[in-house]
């Protein structure tokens, strides 16, 4: 009969393939843990999706050709280089971050995190800088059910909303006729240095203007930064109605109106603020004026840190599916396999001590009919 031996290379070479047989077996007995709000976070996802294909049919429809080295997933939606409404320099990596139907979800997170539920209001600031990321926003704020009082800065930096027919102001107009929103921007400004669109040349100002008229929205001209951060605030209040409040204000980009200051947009956490109202800044917007409302402030400006936390792709390439990543589910292993498992090992490695043990010990009490007694 065969006893098993620590000693026998058989024996030793069988323990090795149980335990990767068992490995094998528990690495592949995992199961899908849903994250918080999956299902919020899925239709949001499904929203983007479906606004992203909707405003490329319009690129289309107006003639405009798609670039495949700067817009690899032709959604359409990566703006020119250069325009008479380019307010700033962009970094096309960071549209295509956002240009992701699942960064949609990250804004379920963030707008969950506080605690928001249908009919809430929240006052929005954005610009036409990163159209996959004012979509994403947009698409959560519908899919939750919240009220947005939304006040837009048209000019764009460079491969964002900057076509001079094609604003962010068009970008939200045609969703809503196609109902995929129920709101949009209820009042917008130039854009760019100060607010004014200054550094614009006077034809990109025009065709800002001949936006906002064609949008039906309501321009806020102001002669200097201080005059547009109250103008936005006396915007926000009027347009609350009574016996409501702001939950939070939602900024993104670097709208100065909004941070303030360049400065003040890099130097601000990206993501939840909450007392942000305690800072002292030199030049504030009106977010800063919301945190001293104690009004907590999400802010959105780097990219890279939102993409990289919830573990969304740097390159999206090809285009995700909605729903697909660790921002909806986590895979884990599942413990009581896994416990079995270690169990039948240790005890297979005891039964080869145990039964080693008794060969030695049998051996040692043979009498060598050699040896002299």
């Amino acid at each position: 009969m065969y006893r098993p031996s620590l000693k026998n290379n058989s024996t030793l070479v069988m323990l090795t393939l149980l335990a990767v047989i068992l490995f094998l077996f528990t690495h592949y007995s995992h199961r899908e843990i849903p994250a918080d709000w999956q299902q919020e976070k899925i239709a949001a996802a499904v929203l983007m999706e479906q606004a992203m294909q909707c405003l490329k049919q319009e690129v289309l429809a107006l003639g405009y050709s798609i670039d495949q080295i700067n817009d690899p997933n032709e959604t359409g939606l990566i703006g020119i280089n250069v325009s008479s409404i380019t307010t700033s320099r962009g970094n096309v990596s960071e549209r295509l971050m956002t240009l992701n139907p699942n960064f949609a979800a990250i804004f379920i997170d963030l707008l969950k995190k506080l605690n928001l539920t249908a009919g809430d209001y929240v006052a929005v600031g954005v610009t036409g800088a990163n159209p996959g990321a004012n979509l994403a926003l947009f698409a959560a704020l519908e899919t939750l059910k919240i009220n947005p009082v939304i006040i837009t800065s048209v000019g764009a930096a460079t491969y964002g909303a900057n076509r001079e027919n094609f604003t962010w102001l068009d970008f939200e107009r045609i969703l809503y006729e196609n109902h995929l929103i129920s709101f949009y921007s209820e009042y917008a400004t130039l854009g760019g240095t100060n607010d004014l669109g200054r550094g614009l040349p006077p034809e990109g100002r025009e065709s800002i203007i001949e936006a906002v008229e064609l949008n039906n929205r309501h321009l806020l001209n102001s002669e200097n930064l201080e005059e547009s951060v109250q103008l936005r605030l006396n915007a926000y209040q009027e347009s609350l109605p009574e016996n409501m409040e702001y939950r939070a204000f939602i900024n993104v980009g670097a709208g100065v109106g909004n941070v303030g200051s360049l400065v003040n947009a890099r130097i601000i956490s990206t993501g939840i603020n909450r007392r942000l109202g305690e800072r002292n800044f030199r030049e504030p917007g009106v977010m800063m004026f919301f945190a001293r409302n104690n009004i907590p402030v999400i802010h959105i400006y780097n990219i890279n840190k939102l993409v990289s936390e919830y573990q969304l792709p740097r390159n999206p390439f090809p285009m995700p599916n909605p729903g697909t990543g660790s921002l909806f589910s986590a895979r884990i292993n599942n413990i009581y396999i896994a416990s079995i498992c270690l169990v039948i090992l240790v005890v297979a490695i005891i039964g080869v001590i145990v039964f080693d043990r008794k060969s030695r010990s049998f051996s040692s009490n043979l009498v060598d009919p050699d040896e002299e007694l």
